[in-house]
């Protein structure tokens, strides 16, 4: 919107004052002005006497006059030159005005207009976000700020390592997480029939946990861990895990899904973030490490674990050897049918990178 104005105000010469004056009153409210620091802007702004009456809001005192230099209640007082009410909630509460001696200026209705919209913000009264509030905003925050704001208040810090849990939320029936095992002061929440919960790293679903899911029905997505700060790239991952969960695995983990993450629509993350690819990278940089990801290359091409060793002119236990080695330091068996979308994604991005 800044930007908006002050391309506007290189368009038209004329609007140039406006734009400033806007933006001079939007400053104050930025950087959280109260009425006696809004007094005191606005008549070194108007170069005049200013002043507010809002003595019919709630807890406020007597009319406030102050001039260019700062000073309260200075002396000749003189008629209105312009005046504004102000309006918090559709009721007047009181006004702000301008003495100006001589003639008016251009801007003094805007001037005052703005005096009177800053004021009514001032005193709105705000409410205190709840800690779901903070959470939601945390998950699905309109910026960076948004993001820095709920890690405060929820109390944690941004670098905090977490994870997102996610499963769908039938009827309001939530599964049973133990509190504890959220950072901070985040809480459960629900977004469009989902419900979504901040949990620590470390922490894994328990085996009970897992009953009362397949019980009830319900699949349950954990995703790739990364700090609170980028909590809002995580619950993608969580959403494709739980796309991949079943009845009989009712809870997907996105660690287990590697490279198939970054399948993840509309989200872009980064390769340090999935433990599969951190791994290979490790291994690629040394003479066997790159050995045992050639072997695995090979076996995924061929198909067999014997078309693999004839291809590579060893004996087929050979093969078994290093693919069996290789799996250890990846965390997951390569040569599992289970893992072979797992194993092929990983290779893929090896050998693109």
């Amino acid at each position: 919107m800044q930007g908006l104005m002050y391309r506007l105000a290189e368009l038209d010469a004329d609007s140039a004052g406006l734009v400033r004056v806007i933006d001079y009153f939007d400053a104050l409210v930025r950087h959280g002005a109260d009425t006696a620091s809004m007094l005191r802007a606005s008549a070194a702004l108007a170069d005049c006497v200013v002043g507010i009456d809002i003595s019919g809001w709630s807890g406020s005192s007597e009319p406030r006059r102050c001039d260019p230099r700062g000073r309260w209640s200075p002396q000749p007082r003189l008629a209105p030159s312009a005046s504004k009410d102000v309006v918090v909630d559709d009721v007047v509460v009181g006004s702000v005005w301008i003495e100006r001696p001589g003639a008016s200026l251009p801007l003094d209705d805007m001037l005052v207009d703005r005096m009177a919209l800053t004021a009514a913000i001032i005193l709105q009264p705000r409410r205190v976000l709840s800690d779901a509030e903070h959470t939601r905003n945390l998950l699905f925050p309109m910026d960076e700020l948004a993001v820095l704001t709920s890690c405060a208040a929820l109390r944690i810090e941004p670098s905090t390592p977490v994870r997102v849990l996610v499963y769908t939320a039938r009827g309001g029936a939530r599964l049973p997480l133990p509190g504890e095992l959220a950072p901070g002061r985040s809480t459960e929440i629900e977004v469009d029939g989902d419900s979504l919960m901040l949990l620590a790293e470390s922490c894994e679903p328990t085996k009970e946990f897992a009953d009362v899911a397949r019980s009830r029905s319900v699949q349950v997505g954990l995703s790739l861990a990364g700090p609170a700060s980028d909590a809002n790239t995580l619950v993608g991952t969580a959403k494709f895990a739980r796309s991949q969960a079943s009845g009989l695995e009712p809870i997907g983990n996105a660690d287990d899904l590697g490279a198939l993450n970054l399948l993840v629509a509309g989200q872009s993350l980064a390769h340090a973030a999935i433990p599969d690819l951190v791994h290979a990278a490790e291994l690629r940089d040394s003479e066997q490490g790159a050995e045992l990801l050639a072997t695995l290359r090979v076996y995924l091409r061929s198909g067999t674990l014997r078309a693999a060793a004839e291809s590579m002119h060893l004996h087929h236990s050979s093969v078994a050897h290093r693919l069996t080695k290789l799996s250890r330091h990846l965390g997951f068996a390569v040569d599992a049918i289970e893992n072979r979308a797992r194993a092929t994604a990983l290779m893929m991005v090896i050998d693109n990178r």
